[in-house]
């Protein structure tokens, strides 16, 4: 069973958000207690409500790290300065869809947590933080292929385009992460990279697997 702990790389506080995932993971938000959350770190109950207080602490601090893995490597691709437009925007169709964020088990976190999102206030805005820039940030990826080509287009309609991207990307990485055997989450990159080709009017380069 593929764990989120790499207990080498993180202290001991990341280690019990680690073990908080794979125990959300398993058993859903509701079956994630304290003393289960415990038993998969192997430490005392007393060492978990030391790092958080309480499992609603935990559960947040478990959020903000999900949030983390699904958006890293997308950012760094936004965060990237020497990049062409069409080649950023390609790295980020595939950090969005492929890779890493194609876990299943990433999936299962996505949707344990999206049932807390509109009832807890500090989980929506965790969400906010953590969503809202990501999404924003096509905006000017946009805008930039399209200044690149010589078109123009107003703030709107690059807003508008970001957010079709970004249900376009939303629903691939849901699809990759359920695929069936046979299917591999590169072919969901090829369709996103194809279907941003297709609501741009633009071409995008293809990327070897080492690039993405």
């Amino acid at each position: 069973m593929k764990s989120f702990r790499r207990m080498q790389d993180f202290d001991r506080r990341a280690e019990l958000i680690r073990a908080t995932l794979d125990c959300i993971a398993d058993h859903g938000i509701q079956g994630t207690t304290v003393r289960a959350v415990a038993s998969y770190a192997g430490v005392s109950i007393g060492l978990i409500r030391h790092h958080f207080m309480s499992k609603e602490n935990m559960i947040r601090a478990a959020y903000r790290e999900t949030v983390e893995m699904l958006t890293r490597k997308g950012r760094d691709v936004i965060e990237a300065s020497d990049l062409p437009p069409h080649d950023r925007l390609a790295r980020f169709v595939a950090a969005s869809i492929g890779g890493e964020v194609s876990d299943p088990r990433l999936l299962s976190l996505w949707a344990a947590f999206m049932s807390q999102v509109n009832v807890d206030q500090e989980m929506a805005r965790i969400h906010d933080e953590g969503h809202l820039p990501y999404r924003t940030a096509i905006e000017p990826m946009v805008a930039a292929i399209l200044q690149a080509e010589g078109r123009t287009a107003s703030d709107a309609q690059c807003v508008r385009a970001a957010i079709a991207i970004n249900a376009i990307l939303d629903g691939l990485w849901l699809e990759g992460c359920l695929q069936n055997p046979g299917e591999h989450p590169e072919d969901y990159v090829a369709i996103g990279l194809e279907a941003t080709e297709a609501l741009l009017q633009t071409k995008l380069p293809r990327l070897s697997k080492t690039k993405e």
